[in-house]
Parts: structure tokens; sequence; C-alpha cells
């Protein structure tokens, strides 16, 4: 008899006042962004930008990084800056824990040198950016989210392609790319290809009204899920009224069951706190209204959810969300056929 599968996750609290607190807390607040995130910030550095303009780029990012929580266990951040080459100012990997504070990171980022480059190498960015995070990022089982952002006035026209970069930062090292192209001179196409994807393109006028748009580009990148792999434990955390957001390519699992859909198995235990669980294929933040609410079911010493994953479903996202102050779990992500059978 076919055993129904899954997504296993958690014990869900359904009282009305915890579901009040989530309708409050769907997306990440102003200038609170209380993510675990690996952030590489790629710096147009080139010519076209003008030492003026580069100076407002970097208040930009200032702004930025002072809503998030910086620190070994929260928010690590490096910078590349680039025009003809790319260089790195800053580097979490190279510094004592200890001595990477928000303070740090600011005065850091002020110090960074306009370049004036003679053209825009953005591919080349972005494959140092891959070879940074491939060296140094945080393994996948930690559950923090990969992101860089772009910041760039033109299009690419020298070094590594663009959208062959793009992918590769994807594919190989699981980053996903937000691009923000600034002024007349970049197009969208370009801008899409530097993206992951076409929600994390943002376009505006001119590098001073980029601060004016920093609120919106916090909350963004703040809000992209990290990627997890199936049969690798994820352990993490999430303090109360916040959500940890997480995506699951499904692509390779369709291309195993000759793209035909199947059933995805998450295994939860919850080692302190309580937490609620929502799940999407369409939305990155599932929450109380955007997502689907998980029902637990118990098997043996198990917590499941079940969920069929339909064919041509790119994406699987799902969320955790702190009820109690303190709230620690971990789970597994399996791939299942019909007879419950891992797929390798």
């Amino acid at each position: 008899m076919m055993r129904l599968f899954t997504l296993v996750f958690v014990t869900i609290l359904t009282t009305l006042a915890a579901g009040n607190v989530l309708e409050r807390s769907q997306k990440p607040a102003e200038n609170d962004c209380k993510t675990i995130m690996d952030f590489i910030i790629v710096l147009d550095s080139s010519g076209s930008i003008g030492s003026l303009a580069f100076e407002q780029a970097k208040a930009a990012l200032i702004e930025l990084v002072s809503s998030m929580q910086i620190g070994p266990k929260k928010v690590q951040v490096w910078a590349i800056n680039y025009g003809q080459t790319v260089e790195v100012p800053i580097a979490f990997h190279n510094m004592p824990m200890s001595e990477f504070t928000k303070a740090k990171l600011i005065q850091q980022i002020k110090n960074i040198r306009y370049m004036n480059g003679p053209c825009t190498a953005t591919g080349d960015a972005l494959k140092e950016a891959r070879q940074i995070c491939g060296d140094k990022c945080r393994r996948l089982s930690e559950g923090a989210s990969r992101v860089a952002l772009v910041l760039t006035d033109g299009n690419s026209n020298c070094g590594a392609s663009v959208g062959v970069e793009s992918t590769n930062l994807l594919h190989i090292t699981k980053v996903s790319v937000f691009a923000v192209g600034i002024g007349a001179a970049i197009n969208n196409a370009e801008l899409h290809a530097i993206a992951t994807d076409k929600k994390y393109v943002m376009h505006v006028s001119n590098y001073l009204n980029l601060s004016a748009a920093i609120n919106s580009i916090t909350v963004q990148t703040c809000g992209i899920p990290a990627f997890v792999i199936p049969n690798v434990k994820v352990e993490s955390e999430v303090p109360s009224n916040t959500f940890r957001y997480y995506q699951l390519d499904t692509t390779e699992f369709h291309q195993k069951r000759n793209n035909q859909g199947g059933f995805i198995e998450i295994t939860a235990t919850i080692l302190l706190g309580k937490v609620e669980v929502f799940t999407s294929t369409t939305d990155t933040n599932p929450g109380s209204n955007t997502g689907k609410h998980v029902q637990f079911q118990t098997r043996g010493t198990q917590q499941y959810y079940i969920e069929y994953i339909e064919e041509n479903t790119p994406r699987l996202y799902f969320s955790f969300f702190g009820v109690q102050a303190t709230n620690e779990y971990d789970f597994v992500v399996n791939w299942l056929d019909e007879s419950g059978v891992l797929i390798g």
C-alpha cells in the first residue's frame, strides 16, 4: 500500500494569537533584517559612473548594511569592486570574527576606492563572487541564504559573459543575484541576464535616487530564500515573529522522474521553542497570507507533512516562523518515489 509522502516538518502552533502575529509579520520589517545570509556586494566602479555618483552608491550601501545584523552567525559580507579589473576590498574571512562589526564594515565601505575603470567587466566580477563563495561561504547545512547584490550603471563590455557567470554562480554555489541598474545606459536585457530571477531586478533613474530605493532593496535581498539540497540536514534557529525562508530546486528531481511529478519529504525536529511552517511553489516568501499552512502527521518518532510536487514546478519554497522567544530546529529534505524509496 502506497504511503503518502511528504514534506516533513514540525509541530504547528494553531492558536488565534499566533495567527494574528503571523499576519503582522508576513514580510521583513523596514530596517529590521534578521536574516542569516552570506552577502556579496558587487559594485561597478567603471569610468562612466563618476566619483560623486560612486560616493552616493557607497552611502546607499552603508544605509543597507546598517539595517542588517552583522556577524559570524548572522550576515557575513564581502565587497567586490570592479571596472576593467576586479578587487575585493572587504572580505569577511580575512578578519578575526570578533572584529567584524557593523561599525568596522561601514568604515570599510567608506574606504572603497573609485577605480575609474575604462570598461565594465560585470561577468568577471560575478566569477570572482563564485570563487569567493565556493571557498568561504558557510555550508548549505547551516541554512544561510547566499545573495549577490550587483549595482551597475552600464552594460558589460569586457571580460567574461554576464549570462554564463550569473548561471554558474547560481548552479555551482547556489548564490542568488539581485541586479540594480542605475541610469539610462543599462537596458533590461542586461539586468535580466545578471539577475537570477526577474523578481530580482530593479531600475533606478540615478545614483542620487538609489538611497531612496535602498529600503526596498534591503527588504527584497533579506527575503531571498536559502537553498537546501536533498539528504543534507539543515540546522538553524529563528527568533520570535521572524521567518526563515528556504527553497529547493526541483528540476533535477523531475529529471530523475522522467519529467513527472512526485513526492518530496522533509523530516523535521523542533529542538527548542515552537514554529509554524508554510509552503508554496510560487511565492518565494510563503506565510499565513501567501502559503499553505503545514499540518503535520506523526510516523513513529518523526513529524512530517505531505505534499505532491507537480511536473514543471521548478521550485518548492518553504518557511519556518518563530513563535517563542527562542526556536531551534533541524530538517532534512528527501526525494521519494511512489513506493517510498529515496531517489539518489
